[in-house]
Protein backbone atom coordinates (compact mmCIF):
# COMPACT_ATOMS: atom_id res chain seq x y z
CA UNK A 1 0.00 0.00 0.00
CA UNK A 2 1.59 3.17 -0.98
CA UNK A 3 1.66 6.71 0.65
CA UNK A 4 -1.59 8.67 1.26
CA UNK A 5 -0.43 12.15 0.03
CA UNK A 6 -2.66 15.45 1.53
CA UNK A 7 -4.69 17.19 -1.96
CA UNK A 8 -4.27 20.62 -2.57
CA UNK A 9 -6.31 23.36 -4.05
CA UNK A 10 -5.40 25.67 -6.92
CA UNK A 11 -3.82 27.92 -4.21
CA UNK A 12 -1.49 25.62 -2.82
CA UNK A 13 -3.39 25.18 0.32
CA UNK A 14 -3.84 21.83 2.08
CA UNK A 15 -7.50 19.83 1.54
CA UNK A 16 -9.37 17.63 3.73
CA UNK A 17 -9.14 15.41 0.80
CA UNK A 18 -5.89 12.51 0.50
CA UNK A 19 -5.42 10.02 -2.12
CA UNK A 20 -3.57 6.77 -1.86
CA UNK A 21 -3.09 4.00 -4.76
CA UNK A 22 -5.42 5.85 -7.22
CA UNK A 23 -8.60 6.24 -4.58
CA UNK A 24 -9.79 9.48 -2.64
CA UNK A 25 -10.90 9.78 0.69
CA UNK A 26 -12.27 12.61 3.21
CA UNK A 27 -9.31 12.30 5.93
CA UNK A 28 -9.65 15.52 7.61
CA UNK A 29 -6.97 16.87 10.74
CA UNK A 30 -8.56 16.34 13.60
CA UNK A 31 -9.73 18.28 16.31
CA UNK A 32 -11.05 15.62 18.62
CA UNK A 33 -11.15 11.87 19.12
CA UNK A 34 -13.94 11.57 15.82
CA UNK A 35 -12.06 9.57 12.97
CA UNK A 36 -13.47 10.89 9.89
CA UNK A 37 -13.11 8.75 6.53
CA UNK A 38 -15.28 8.62 3.97
CA UNK A 39 -13.90 7.11 0.46
CA UNK A 40 -15.51 9.28 -2.41
CA UNK A 41 -15.74 7.73 -6.46
CA UNK A 42 -14.00 10.48 -8.85
CA UNK A 43 -11.74 10.16 -11.90
CA UNK A 44 -8.46 11.53 -11.21
CA UNK A 45 -8.16 13.11 -14.40
CA UNK A 46 -11.08 15.56 -13.89
CA UNK A 47 -10.58 16.03 -10.51
CA UNK A 48 -10.59 19.24 -8.98
CA UNK A 49 -9.89 20.06 -5.55
CA UNK A 50 -11.82 23.17 -4.83
CA UNK A 51 -10.43 23.92 -1.12
CA UNK A 52 -10.87 22.07 2.30
CA UNK A 53 -14.67 20.93 2.10
CA UNK A 54 -15.21 20.49 -1.88
CA UNK A 55 -13.65 18.65 -4.48
CA UNK A 56 -15.07 18.01 -8.03
CA UNK A 57 -14.77 15.82 -11.02
CA UNK A 58 -16.26 15.80 -14.49
CA UNK A 59 -19.30 14.10 -13.01
CA UNK A 60 -19.76 14.77 -9.32
CA UNK A 61 -19.34 17.39 -6.23
CA UNK A 62 -18.55 16.43 -2.74
CA UNK A 63 -18.53 18.21 0.16
CA UNK A 64 -16.61 17.29 2.97
CA UNK A 65 -16.80 13.86 1.50
CA UNK A 66 -20.33 13.33 0.84
CA UNK A 67 -21.77 13.37 -2.56
CA UNK A 68 -24.36 15.86 -3.94
CA UNK A 69 -27.12 14.54 -5.32
CA UNK A 70 -28.31 16.11 -8.23
CA UNK A 71 -25.61 19.12 -8.29
CA UNK A 72 -24.04 19.18 -11.36
CA UNK A 73 -19.79 20.02 -11.41
CA UNK A 74 -20.85 22.45 -14.64
CA UNK A 75 -19.82 25.74 -13.41
CA UNK A 76 -19.56 24.99 -9.85
CA UNK A 77 -16.85 27.26 -8.64
CA UNK A 78 -15.16 29.43 -5.58
CA UNK A 79 -16.99 32.94 -5.53
CA UNK A 80 -14.15 33.99 -2.49
CA UNK A 81 -13.63 32.11 1.05
CA UNK A 82 -17.45 33.11 1.66
CA UNK A 83 -19.37 31.78 -0.88
CA UNK A 84 -18.75 28.41 -3.13
CA UNK A 85 -21.57 26.96 -6.00
CA UNK A 86 -23.31 27.25 -8.93
CA UNK A 87 -26.27 28.24 -10.54
CA UNK A 88 -27.97 25.23 -8.80
CA UNK A 89 -26.89 26.23 -5.08
CA UNK A 90 -24.38 28.09 -2.97
CA UNK A 91 -22.61 27.15 0.22
CA UNK A 92 -20.53 29.29 2.74
CA UNK A 93 -18.41 27.53 4.52
CA UNK A 94 -20.84 25.99 7.91
CA UNK A 95 -23.75 24.73 5.05
CA UNK A 96 -26.34 26.00 2.63
CA UNK A 97 -26.22 29.28 2.35
CA UNK A 98 -29.86 29.28 1.16
CA UNK A 99 -30.02 31.93 -1.35
CA UNK A 100 -32.87 32.45 -3.34
CA UNK A 101 -31.96 32.53 -6.74
CA UNK A 102 -28.60 30.99 -6.88
CA UNK A 103 -28.94 31.31 -10.80
CA UNK A 104 -28.44 34.85 -10.30
CA UNK A 105 -26.32 34.98 -7.44
CA UNK A 106 -22.74 37.48 -7.34
CA UNK A 107 -20.75 38.62 -5.53
CA UNK A 108 -19.87 42.19 -3.90
CA UNK A 109 -16.56 42.02 -2.11
CA UNK A 110 -14.07 39.62 -1.65
CA UNK A 111 -15.29 37.64 1.21
CA UNK A 112 -12.23 38.37 3.65
CA UNK A 113 -12.76 39.67 6.87
CA UNK A 114 -10.81 40.75 9.72
CA UNK A 115 -10.46 37.13 11.37
CA UNK A 116 -12.00 34.56 8.51
CA UNK A 117 -14.68 34.27 5.67
CA UNK A 118 -17.04 37.40 5.60
CA UNK A 119 -18.70 38.84 2.99
CA UNK A 120 -22.14 40.13 0.74
CA UNK A 121 -23.56 38.44 -2.15
CA UNK A 122 -26.94 38.90 -4.01
CA UNK A 123 -29.28 37.77 -6.41
CA UNK A 124 -32.15 39.22 -8.11
CA UNK A 125 -34.57 39.50 -5.31
CA UNK A 126 -32.09 39.54 -1.92
CA UNK A 127 -29.18 41.00 -0.44
CA UNK A 128 -26.73 38.29 1.85
CA UNK A 129 -24.04 38.77 4.24
CA UNK A 130 -22.27 36.38 6.18
CA UNK A 131 -19.87 36.06 8.63
CA UNK A 132 -17.41 33.67 9.95
CA UNK A 133 -19.26 34.32 13.76
CA UNK A 134 -22.65 33.79 13.06
CA UNK A 135 -24.79 31.28 14.85
CA UNK A 136 -26.02 29.81 11.84
CA UNK A 137 -25.15 28.18 8.34
CA UNK A 138 -26.66 30.24 5.93
CA UNK A 139 -26.05 34.02 4.65
CA UNK A 140 -28.52 36.66 6.24
CA UNK A 141 -31.25 38.20 4.21
CA UNK A 142 -30.80 42.37 4.35
CA UNK A 143 -34.50 42.54 4.65
CA UNK A 144 -34.66 46.15 4.30
CA UNK A 145 -33.29 46.55 1.13
CA UNK A 146 -35.86 46.35 -1.47
CA UNK A 147 -33.55 47.37 -4.73
CA UNK A 148 -30.62 44.48 -4.64
CA UNK A 149 -29.22 45.90 -7.50
CA UNK A 150 -29.04 49.46 -6.19
CA UNK A 151 -27.00 47.75 -3.02
CA UNK A 152 -23.48 49.51 -2.66
CA UNK A 153 -20.69 48.80 -0.48
CA UNK A 154 -18.65 51.60 1.30
CA UNK A 155 -15.75 51.25 3.49
CA UNK A 156 -15.91 50.87 7.58
CA UNK A 157 -18.62 48.42 7.60
CA UNK A 158 -20.81 51.03 5.91
CA UNK A 159 -23.23 50.02 2.94
CA UNK A 160 -26.16 51.85 1.40
CA UNK A 161 -28.87 50.84 -1.40
CA UNK A 162 -31.01 53.75 -2.92
CA UNK A 163 -33.12 54.32 0.67
CA UNK A 164 -31.49 53.29 3.49
CA UNK A 165 -27.68 53.76 4.48
CA UNK A 166 -26.79 50.59 6.70
CA UNK A 167 -24.08 50.05 9.21
CA UNK A 168 -22.99 46.37 9.87
CA UNK A 169 -26.76 45.28 8.40
CA UNK A 170 -28.40 47.91 10.87
CA UNK A 171 -30.17 50.98 9.16
CA UNK A 172 -28.76 54.10 10.41
CA UNK A 173 -31.82 56.02 11.00
CA UNK A 174 -32.08 59.56 8.82
CA UNK A 175 -29.03 59.03 7.19
CA UNK A 176 -29.79 60.19 3.28
CA UNK A 177 -27.89 57.82 0.70
CA UNK A 178 -27.84 60.40 -2.06
CA UNK A 179 -25.89 62.69 -0.22
CA UNK A 180 -24.15 60.28 2.02
CA UNK A 181 -20.12 59.78 2.41
CA UNK A 182 -18.01 57.99 4.78
CA UNK A 183 -15.00 60.17 6.54
CA UNK A 184 -13.05 58.09 8.78
CA UNK A 185 -12.41 56.44 12.40
CA UNK A 186 -16.30 55.37 12.01
CA UNK A 187 -17.64 58.67 11.36
CA UNK A 188 -19.76 59.31 8.40
CA UNK A 189 -22.66 62.40 7.07
CA UNK A 190 -24.75 63.28 4.45
CA UNK A 191 -26.46 67.56 3.72
CA UNK A 192 -27.53 67.19 7.24
CA UNK A 193 -26.25 64.80 9.63
CA UNK A 194 -23.33 63.76 11.39
CA UNK A 195 -23.30 59.74 12.45
CA UNK A 196 -21.07 57.31 13.93
CA UNK A 197 -21.40 54.30 12.92
CA UNK A 198 -25.18 53.55 13.05
CA UNK A 199 -25.55 56.39 15.65
CA UNK A 200 -26.64 59.95 15.13
CA UNK A 201 -24.81 62.63 16.61
CA UNK A 202 -25.95 66.79 17.53
CA UNK A 203 -23.00 68.03 15.69
CA UNK A 204 -22.71 70.79 13.17
CA UNK A 205 -22.17 69.45 9.68
CA UNK A 206 -20.45 72.52 8.52
CA UNK A 207 -17.57 72.94 11.33
CA UNK A 208 -16.91 68.91 11.85
CA UNK A 209 -13.57 67.45 11.63
CA UNK A 210 -11.91 64.51 12.14
CA UNK A 211 -8.74 64.86 14.48
CA UNK A 212 -7.49 61.47 14.56
CA UNK A 213 -7.56 58.52 17.28
CA UNK A 214 -11.49 58.06 17.48
CA UNK A 215 -11.60 61.79 18.26
CA UNK A 216 -13.92 64.58 16.51
CA UNK A 217 -14.39 68.27 16.60
CA UNK A 218 -17.57 70.45 15.65
CA UNK A 219 -16.42 73.70 17.26
CA UNK A 220 -18.59 73.58 20.41
CA UNK A 221 -18.10 69.63 21.33
CA UNK A 222 -15.38 67.05 21.23
CA UNK A 223 -16.62 63.33 20.50
CA UNK A 224 -14.47 60.10 20.96
CA UNK A 225 -15.63 57.38 19.06
CA UNK A 226 -19.26 59.09 18.92
CA UNK A 227 -19.38 60.10 22.93
CA UNK A 228 -19.58 64.11 23.83
CA UNK A 229 -16.59 64.68 25.97
CA UNK A 230 -16.53 66.92 28.68
CA UNK A 231 -14.21 69.42 27.36
CA UNK A 232 -12.88 72.54 26.08
CA UNK A 233 -13.73 72.24 22.17
CA UNK A 234 -11.25 75.34 21.67
CA UNK A 235 -8.15 74.27 23.55
CA UNK A 236 -8.55 70.71 22.67
CA UNK A 237 -5.50 69.43 21.25
CA UNK A 238 -4.08 65.58 20.57
CA UNK A 239 -1.01 64.24 22.19
CA UNK A 240 -0.51 61.02 20.56
CA UNK A 241 -1.54 57.52 21.43
CA UNK A 242 -5.11 58.14 21.72
CA UNK A 243 -4.25 60.77 24.95
CA UNK A 244 -5.65 64.31 24.37
CA UNK A 245 -5.39 67.37 26.53
CA UNK A 246 -7.58 70.94 26.86
CA UNK A 247 -5.29 72.37 28.94
CA UNK A 248 -6.72 71.47 32.00
CA UNK A 249 -7.73 68.13 31.69
CA UNK A 250 -5.49 64.62 29.91
CA UNK A 251 -8.20 62.14 28.58
CA UNK A 252 -6.92 58.65 27.16
CA UNK A 253 -9.02 57.00 24.91
CA UNK A 254 -11.68 58.96 25.50
CA UNK A 255 -11.77 59.15 29.61
CA UNK A 256 -10.68 61.49 32.04
CA UNK A 257 -7.38 60.82 33.82
CA UNK A 258 -6.43 61.30 37.38
CA UNK A 259 -3.83 63.79 36.07
CA UNK A 260 -2.62 67.28 34.82
CA UNK A 261 -1.40 67.88 31.93
CA UNK A 262 1.77 69.91 33.72
CA UNK A 263 2.74 66.61 34.94
CA UNK A 264 1.45 64.22 32.18
CA UNK A 265 4.35 62.61 29.62
CA UNK A 266 4.47 60.20 26.64
CA UNK A 267 6.56 57.52 26.96
CA UNK A 268 6.12 55.28 23.98
CA UNK A 269 4.32 52.22 22.65
CA UNK A 270 1.12 53.80 23.84
CA UNK A 271 2.45 53.97 27.70
CA UNK A 272 2.49 57.50 29.63
CA UNK A 273 3.33 58.79 32.61
CA UNK A 274 2.73 61.64 35.61
CA UNK A 275 4.63 62.10 38.53
CA UNK A 276 3.17 59.33 40.22
CA UNK A 277 1.00 56.69 37.44
CA UNK A 278 1.73 54.56 34.91
CA UNK A 279 -1.06 54.93 31.81
CA UNK A 280 -1.48 52.65 29.19
CA UNK A 281 -4.74 54.04 26.99
CA UNK A 282 -7.42 54.53 29.50
CA UNK A 283 -6.09 52.73 32.66
CA UNK A 284 -3.53 52.57 35.34
CA UNK A 285 -0.52 50.08 35.06
CA UNK A 286 -0.71 48.57 38.40
CA UNK A 287 3.44 48.56 38.20
CA UNK A 288 6.15 50.02 40.42
CA UNK A 289 7.07 53.53 39.27
CA UNK A 290 10.48 53.65 39.93
CA UNK A 291 11.21 50.63 38.01
CA UNK A 292 9.09 50.60 35.17
CA UNK A 293 10.62 50.89 31.32
CA UNK A 294 8.98 50.76 28.28
CA UNK A 295 10.52 47.96 26.14
CA UNK A 296 8.97 47.57 22.46
CA UNK A 297 6.31 46.48 20.89
CA UNK A 298 3.96 47.18 23.61
CA UNK A 299 6.07 45.21 26.13
CA UNK A 300 7.38 46.81 29.55
CA UNK A 301 8.37 45.98 32.40
CA UNK A 302 9.59 46.73 36.22
CA UNK A 303 11.15 44.75 39.04
CA UNK A 304 8.63 42.71 40.16
CA UNK A 305 6.64 41.90 36.11
CA UNK A 306 6.54 41.89 32.53
CA UNK A 307 3.54 44.10 30.84
CA UNK A 308 2.02 43.54 28.21
CA UNK A 309 -0.05 46.38 26.54
CA UNK A 310 -0.86 47.75 30.38
CA UNK A 311 -1.56 44.48 31.63
CA UNK A 312 0.58 42.84 33.63
CA UNK A 313 1.05 39.03 31.82
CA UNK A 314 3.89 37.15 34.53
CA UNK A 315 5.81 37.75 37.65
CA UNK A 316 9.10 37.91 37.70
CA UNK A 317 11.25 34.66 39.39
CA UNK A 318 13.30 36.28 42.35
CA UNK A 319 16.18 35.13 42.79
Amino acid sequence: MGYARILKDNNGKPSGYRECDGEVAFMPEQQSYENIFRRVKIDLATMEVLNHDFIKDKERVYRRGVLLCGITPEDFHIFNPAYIGNHQIIYTPYGDAKIAHPETFEILDDGIGMYGPEGYGRDAEFVYFFTYSTETCHAVRLKTCKNPAAFTILTDGYTKDDERVYFCQVTVKRAIPQSFSVLSDGYACDDKHIFWRDQLLKAKVQNFVILGDGYANDGRQVFHNGVPLDTDSKAFALLGYSYVSDGIRIFGEGKQLDTTPQSFMLLSDGYACDDKHIFWGNRLVDADFDSFRVMEDGDAEDNYHYFFHGTMIKKKVRR
